[in-house]
């Protein structure tokens, strides 16, 4: 686990979600992994999750420390909560309680997940960057946008994330997924190659990733799953 700060002025903060644009394979986990109907989204942001989750009927609170995003969500009809970054959330507060790409932006993750758990009744559910292969990264020039930020404070392997569950004692669920490769060369091929031509380029890599004939490589996401004792 390290400090991962942009060197240049290249590096820029990256922006909560907008509502409308959570990304569908982190909403489609939330709602298989959710215990309970109650819902803490724990640095929310804007609301761009709790909305899908709203959707799907369940009952959640946007909890963060900027005020600016919490209008955003109650404008949206979003329960919101106004959070102290000095202050502990309390206990049992909501069944579930999830970090969607937080971990990575405080400065003691740990204690923040500690926080998280105590707030949970049943589960905490996180995601965040996997540098699992970082070297490999920056080696291929395939740096994904999401940790090339100036607000992004750590980055964690396998083993670091997996050291630090230990650590709670608890169970956890962790796995690596969104994988770069093959996604990363079908994308660049696309933007390469445009119009039907591309298109028709494309459909051998296309067949041949659906049976799974192209070996996956460089994860690029965490999803967690902590159990509440």
């Amino acid at each position: 686990m390290g400090f991962l700060q942009g060197q240049s002025s290249f590096f820029q903060p990256g922006p909560p979600a907008k509502p409308g644009e959570a990304y569908l394979p982190l909403v489609q986990f939330l709602i298989q992994e959710i215990r309970g109907k109650t819902v803490l989204d724990l640095g929310g942001g804007k609301g761009a999750y709790s909305l899908e989750l709203k959707k799907a009927g369940y009952d959640v609170i946007v909890a963060d420390i900027n005020a600016d995003s919490l209008k955003v969500a109650s404008d949206l009809g979003l329960r919101t909560l106004n959070l102290d970054e000095n202050k502990t959330l309390g206990e049992n507060v909501a069944d579930t309680v999830i970090l969607i790409e937080v971990l990575e932006h405080v400065s003691d993750p740990r204690a923040f997940l500690q926080n998280a758990m105590s707030a949970a009744r049943k589960r905490v559910l996180f995601s965040l960057p996997c540098t699992e292969d970082f070297k490999s990264l920056f080696n291929e020039g395939l740096t994904f946008a999401h940790i090339a930020v100036s607000d992004h404070l750590w980055h964690f392997s396998y083993q670091e994330m997996k050291g630090l569950l230990d650590s709670f004692h608890v169970p956890y669920q962790l796995r690596m997924g969104d994988f770069l490769f093959p996604r990363a060369p079908m994308i660049l091929f696309r933007k390469r190659y445009r119009g039907p031509l591309g298109y028709l380029a494309m459909l051998p890599l296309r067949l041949l990733n659906k049976l799974k004939l192209i070996p996956k490589s460089i994860p690029s996401r965490f999803y967690g799953i902590i159990e509440k004792p």
